[in-house]
């Protein structure tokens, strides 16, 4: 193996090491459009005067190593840009264009590019310039909305989006990473469905488990046996989750085609009219509305706090560092199944699962006055046994110490 001088400029590349360091398809075409519109903003006139060159085309590739080539002369005056455009897209939001809670996302792709090429710039200083955030108006999916649009999904593959999505809350990006060998199924004695966990984000430092519902399991088992009729074979470990239909051969249903079918099934039963004039937002996100009605349901569940955030995916303190489970015996499954009738969707699937639990708490507590009933037969003849040897042995100090004795004993065994 040999290191060349062409693959040496290339890793030198400041475009391209703002491309590399970007491991989400999404984020990468969402920066890059961000990124584009900021470098746009600046006058040639001002590359003359700091690193006296002009860009020869006004390309985002170009106009990215010209920006970091600035910066890496003149890290001062790089930042005096940075909060010139941060003033600017305050007056937006002063005016009512621009959430204060957008602001932010449009400064991330600049400083992608400027610490990928290792330019040191103040953040923390340019973060103080931010408008105070506001709290969102958003709210989640109802569960007659979710029961709509599974009714609405045309084929399986939108109602196993939409349960997998519900009952799993991970982020909409997190379906470009799902293959089949990151989901663990649990079942019962009987063969039926307890639920399953799902690995979100394979491979990436940010991974993390989640959990879904039985309902989503029977969907996702009728899915796997739809490909082996469409395929002729069932799918393999490390193919994707969730195919498109598209193409011939087996490709990911990645998380903008995820997205598309979402859309199309929401304004195919109204739950997306076109905004007003004095509208911007609509009252449910498209995708981070399912992220919204997990957390709902399992806060209405009473899951523990924390274990609540891990499967959501998120940092709370420590508690990453110090694992209080470990993730491979999944022992956050008990909290979660506390959540499963308030995730599943189907009325009748959830009133399935009620009529289940109660039959096991009736059940257990059949076997509770079982076992309380024999404990009060036993106690009641060894108090009788008692009686019969100390009134034996009460004129007779040898037999007393005797009987004793043996009653110690047989109490001892007891416990």
């Amino acid at each position: 193996m040999k290191i060349s001088f062409e693959n040496i400029d290339q890793q030198n590349d400041p475009f391209q090491l703002f491309i590399d360091s970007i491991k989400n398809d999404e984020t990468k075409r969402r920066y890059k459009n961000i990124l584009n519109r900021f470098l746009k903003l600046i006058p040639n006139q001002i590359y003359q005067d700091i690193i006296e060159i002009s860009p020869a085309d006004r390309e985002l590739n170009t106009l990215s190593s010209y920006f970091v080539k600035l910066a890496q002369k003149d890290p001062k005056h790089a930042q005096n840009i940075i909060v010139a455009y941060i003033k600017e897209d305050k007056k937006l939001v002063e005016s009512g264009q621009l959430n204060p809670n957008t602001l932010p996302n449009h400064v991330k792709p600049i400083r992608a590019l400027l610490d990928a090429n290792s330019v040191p710039i103040h953040w923390k200083s340019l973060h103080k310039l931010y408008p105070r955030p506001k709290n969102t108006e958003d709210r989640a999916y109802t569960r007659e909305e979710l029961q709509r649009m599974v009714e609405g999904s045309p084929d399986i593959t939108d109602k196993l989006i939409i349960q997998l999505f519900s009952s799993g809350g991970f982020r909409v990006e997190a379906w470009d990473y799902f293959t089949w060998q990151d989901v663990i199924f649990f079942k019962n004695q009987d063969g039926t469905f307890k639920g399953a966990a799902l690995l979100v984000y394979r491979g990436d430092p940010e991974s993390y488990w989640t959990f879904i519902t039985p309902e989503a399991c029977r969907t996702l088992e009728h899915y796997r046996e739809v490909w082996k009729s469409q395929i002729g074979r069932y799918p393999l470990p490390k193919e994707p989750l969730i195919r498109t239909v598209k193409f011939p051969v087996i490709r990911r249903l990645n998380s903008r085609g995820v997205r598309k079918r979402i859309l199309k099934i929401v304004k195919k039963i109204g739950l997306r009219p076109p905004l007003p004039s004095n509208k911007k937002r609509h009252d449910v996100p498209l995708d981070h509305g399912f992220r919204k009605y997990f957390n709902t349901m399992l806060r209405r569940a009473k899951v523990n706090y924390l274990d609540k955030e891990d499967m959501m995916g998120h940092s709370v303190g420590l508690e990453k560092h110090y694992e209080r489970y470990q993730e491979e015996d999944f022992e956050r499954f008990p909290e979660y199944q506390k959540a499963i009738s308030f995730l599943t969707i189907s009325d009748e699937e959830r009133l399935r699962l009620e009529n289940k639990e109660k039959q096991e708490k009736l059940s257990q507590l059949d076997n509770n006055s079982v076992q309380l009933e024999e404990l009060r037969k036993e106690l009641h003849e060894t108090r009788r046994d008692a009686l019969t040897w100390i009134s034996e042995a009460i004129n007779d100090p040898e037999k007393f110490y005797a009987i004793s004795k043996a009653l110690h004993r047989k109490l001892k065994d007891k416990k």
